[in-house]
């Protein structure tokens, strides 16, 4: 697991170790200095740069300028031929004038941005312009400034460093503030940003480092700062947190699911949502769909048990012992929005003794008839919508979610007491209160049938007992992961959802 902050969490890490403990700013500007001057000299001599190399600073008048100006002046130390170009208007933080004096006093060139800089000179910039402090569109020089950078681009041999993050991104949200700095490389402080993990601001963040710049340790922060630690993301190692089976098992052992899916003509969509739960891990799948898929199903996944409905048969008393069954149920992936689906969608929604997962149709079902539902502890629901979806859900344009992602899922998961998966190029999953943020999967994951593979990940791991929420965040990730194996094997524009549910298997190998 790894923390990621916004930008008032980070500020107040920041306070926290400056004015709780006693740790100069100038110590952790200098901390933070040494990782980007570091990566620069790494990069270069990697690169064969091991001498004559130019680098230019263009510095902000706040504390992101006087990183930059630190680091300038450490690479000025290593015999390396650094200028500095003041982009910054203002008489700046007394951060950035006791770097700014100390940067004269040896003699490093600085100038004035005039407009004429043509920055396709230097082999690196370092963008230090703006920090994670940023809240209103950039204009004016600062624009003139960032669009002479990133024209530098155009020369394939000069690199972009961004310091902290590139300037022009809201660290919260990954906006673009009217214009932004395309950097190559970001060097970031203490924890990634959220808004380097969010599009677009991650396409223009290039490959992030993560350094630490001495700020106190996560033990201390987790007591000291408010909503420390809330918003994460996992990598590999967090796989572990998934069941481990055990020789004298069996398939009782690990979960019943019910998978409630595929109406007419949509039998595809039952066959990848159980598919993707039965490996996950799962003991048992059980899936429910119209009697006209039943053949399908028998032929593509003989390990199911089958139940079957038809469009006018009363389905209260028939789903019950269903219900009885399974430990968890899942619904909406191809159920269509017809008398049955809806009846269906109503029955699991009362079932509040069971995790139940409300995916697709099911979705559409509720806010086309505005059914109010809530979670419970007993019973807990995972909601599984796309941006478009959660539009229909809440309202809301779709413009609005994008943009607002944690703030959009985490207050539909309070108001309806439940998990909320909100999918986009970065999902997030949240209760309302805990934030995770995926870093996995890739744009071939744009097909049809993903979602149902989704569906049927989370289904198998709620089945075999993991909490709730983690089985949505690990989900998640592993479903995204799976995403990355098959488009190495496939390939992102030839891949399939198919692909996706087989390759679950080798991400879960072990």
């Amino acid at each position: 697991m790894r923390y990621l902050t916004d930008s008032h969490t980070m500020k107040a890490v920041d306070n926290c170790s400056i004015h709780e403990f006693g740790i100069p700013s100038v110590v952790l500007m200098e901390r933070a200095a040494l990782g980007v001057s570091a990566f620069l000299r790494k990069h270069a001599e990697h690169n064969n740069k091991k001498t004559g190399i130019k680098v230019v600073c263009v510095c902000g008048s706040g504390n992101n300028g006087a990183d930059g100006l630190a680091a300038a002046r450490q690479l000025n130390e290593d015999g390396i031929d650094v200028h500095v170009v003041f982009a910054g208007t203002s008489e700046g933080t007394d951060e950035y004038r006791l770097q700014k004096s100390i940067v004269g006093n040896l003699g490093i060139d600085c100038v004035e941005y005039d407009g004429n800089i043509d920055f396709s000179e230097y082999d690196y910039i370092i963008d230090a312009i703006f920090g994670i402090g940023l809240s209103r569109a950039v204009e004016g020089r600062y624009a003139q400034v960032i669009e002479a950078i990133n024209k530098a681009r155009e020369n394939p041999d000069t690199k972009i460093i961004a310091v902290d993050i590139a300037s022009g991104i809201s660290a919260d949200n990954g906006q673009i503030m009217g214009i932004a700095v395309k950097a190559d490389y970001t060097i970031t402080f203490g924890y990634n940003k959220t808004g380097i993990m969010f599009y677009p601001g991650a396409s223009y963040s290039g490959s992030v480092k993560v350094i630490n710049a001495g700020f106190v340790t996560e033990d201390i922060l987790h007591k000291k700062v408010k909503c420390f630690g809330s918003i994460f993301t996992y990598d590999d190692e967090d796989v572990g947190r998934l069941l481990v089976r055990k020789p004298d098992s069996n398939k009782g052992t690990y979960g019943r699911t019910l998978i409630i899916a595929g109406s007419k003509n949509m039998g595809g969509a039952a066959i990848l949502s159980a598919s993707a739960a039965y490996r996950s891990g799962t003991g048992l799948v059980k899936v429910l769909t119209h009697e006209i898929n039943k053949t399908a199903l028998l032929c593509r996944m003989p390990e199911c048990l089958i139940s079957t409905y038809q469009d006018n048969m009363p389905l209260a008393a028939e789903l019950k012992a269903d219900f009885e069954w399974a430990k968890s149920i899942a619904v909406g992936p191809g159920l269509s929005m017809n008398v049955a689906a809806a009846e269906i969608t109503r029955c699991v929604l009362e079932r509040d003794d069971k995790v139940r997962i409300l995916d697709a149709d099911a979705l559409n079902i509720i806010a086309g008839e505005h059914i109010d539902y809530k979670g419970s502890r007993e019973g807990q629901i995972i909601i599984t919508p796309h941006i478009m979806e959660m539009s229909r859900l809440t309202g809301k344009t779709v413009a609005d979610i994008k943009e607002h992602m944690i703030e959009s899922a985490k207050e539909y998961a309070i108001q309806h007491s439940c998990i909320c998966i909100l999918k986009d190029a970065r999902t997030v999953v949240t209760d309302g209160q805990k934030v995770y943020i995926n870093c996995t999967g890739n744009d071939g994951m744009s097909t049809g049938g993903c979602g149902d593979v989704l569906t049927g990940l989370i289904a198998g791991m709620t089945a075999m007992g993991l909490d709730a929420f983690e089985a949505a965040c690990l989900s998640v990730y592993v479903h995204g992961k799976a995403g990355d194996y098959a488009a190495s094997g496939k390939g992102r524009a030839g891949m399939t959802a198919a692909d996706i549910s087989e390759a679950i298997a080798y991400v879960l190998k072990r």
